[in-house]
């Protein structure tokens, strides 16, 4: 079985960094330090070994979930979080319904 490692923020209860999916748990911290430096040190992030597949399904949540956070904040100030999350969810199952 392959396994992946993954950034989990202990304080927000949820993974962060989809770029972060790295075969070796060293592999995960070095891409972590690069992309934020010395606060990968703070207590709140912690490294998680996942399997193959739920890492990719997590990756692909997380990528959803900033994609609604972005539209939101450019766009639709008035529209809830959900709401966003909700239009960027459809949007991208209609992508996959085309291919």
């Amino acid at each position: 079985m392959e396994y992946r490692y993954m950034i989990y923020n202990n304080m927000k209860k949820e993974f962060q960094f989809p770029r972060i999916c790295e075969t070796t748990e060293k592999g995960a911290q070095t891409i972590l330090f690069k992309l934020i430096g010395n606060d990968a040190r703070k207590y709140r992030f912690e490294i998680k070994k996942l399997d193959k597949e739920s890492a990719y399904k997590i990756r692909k949540e997380i990528k959803l979930r900033d994609r609604a956070r972005q539209l939101k904040e450019r766009f639709l100030e008035k529209m809830t979080f959900e709401e966003c999350l909700t239009l960027v969810i459809e949007n991208e199952r209609r992508k996959d319904n085309a291919n």
